[in-house]
């Protein structure tokens, strides 16, 4: 971790460079006033990740050199340690309204001084983290945007392939009965979740979905694929009757523990429902291809339906509402 340290003293100097180095710590630069700190920060090609700066310095003191940290955009973020003889509550009042993180008093021990470095660090990885999801967010948005009915390929997902593999799997299947069964997993209230979203959000959604199914399935005997509309469809090869509310429980339980919201907003795991596609065992390629595309339509028609119903009800309440005026 890329350290700044602000302090006239040198002693202080030699105190932090020892008790950082003991805690692993060993990328740090130590200078004796603000402007010099200002000057490397501009110069530095990569960006510090950590400030210690001495409350008492000379000329500018490190509470106004916080404040100036803080006014640039690389560092409105950066953890900033106040080093500090006193705990006067004005003073620390003023340090943490110029954007101080944290504060260590003299004199310190290599522990403690430590102690909050690594907080420092586990706050930088968080930072690390949360600005690599939205980049990849915005990545994803610019690359290309989902239809609520695009049967998309998710394939940053280990076990997921393309709807359109399973059915042309199915279709040069030789002639003869194999045993399978056809299984559905649905997002409940989908398209609502959909105009919740952006585009690239509801496909990284789908992604965590479409992980939990493939985590709670023998994926040596099961094909999934992500087939539009907030549906997956699994197909799962083998003699053995699956009840599908118990896997459909183990997936709603492994979504909750790994749904991680790519935003701060509160966004809950949704709800997913499980369905039988049908009760046959033995089916031909062709049989088991038609069955599948005969639910998606079926699916499809009913969510024309109620799209086509709230149309009528938001129009007769936009003509009631009209009446009235």
């Amino acid at each position: 971790m890329k350290i700044l340290a602000v302090d006239d003293d040198p002693i202080i100097h030699d105190l932090l460079s020892h008790g950082l180095s003991a805690q692993g710590h060993t990328d740090l630069t130590c200078v004796t006033s603000a402007e010099e700190a200002l000057q490397l920060i501009e110069e530095s090609e990569t960006p510090y990740e950590t400030f210690l700066l001495d409350v008492n310095l000379p000329g500018t003191d490190g509470i106004d050199l916080c404040a100036q940290i803080r006014a640039l955009e690389t560092h409105k973020i950066t953890p900033v340690i106040m080093i500090t003889a006193g705990k006067s509550p004005d003073m620390m009042e003023r340090a943490f309204s110029a954007g101080a993180t944290d504060y260590v008093t003299k004199p310190f021990d290599g522990l403690e001084l430590g102690t909050r470095v690594n907080l420092a660090a586990m706050l930088n990885d968080s930072i690390a983290r949360e600005r690599h999801s939205l980049n990849r967010l915005e990545e994803m948005s610019q690359m290309s945007n989902i239809g609520f009915e695009d049967r998309v390929a998710l394939s940053n997902v280990y076990g997921l392939t393309d709807i359109l593999a399973i059915e042309n799997q199915l279709l040069r299947s030789t002639s003869g009965c194999y045993a399978m069964s056809l299984f559905a997993v649905e997002l409940v209230g989908a398209q609502a979740h959909f105009k919740g979203a952006s585009p690239a959000q509801f496909r990284q959604d789908l992604e965590c979905i479409g992980a939990a199914i493939a985590d709670c399935v023998n994926m040596a005997t099961t094909q999934i694929a992500y087939a539009g509309r907030g549906t997956f469809v699994m197909v799962q090869h083998g003699r053995r009757r699956v009840d599908i509310r118990a896997p459909g429980d183990d997936i709603s339980m492994r979504l909750n523990e790994t749904w991680r919201p790519v935003t701060a907003a509160a966004r809950t795991a949704p709800e997913l429902r499980a369905n039988e596609i049908s009760g046959n065992r033995l089916w031909t390629g062709m049989a088991a291809s038609n069955a599948l595309n005969a639910y998606l339509s079926k699916k499809e028609g009913i969510e024309t339906e109620k799209r086509a119903e709230e149309e009528t009800l938001f129009a007769a309440m936009r003509n009631r509402k009209a009446s009235r005026k």
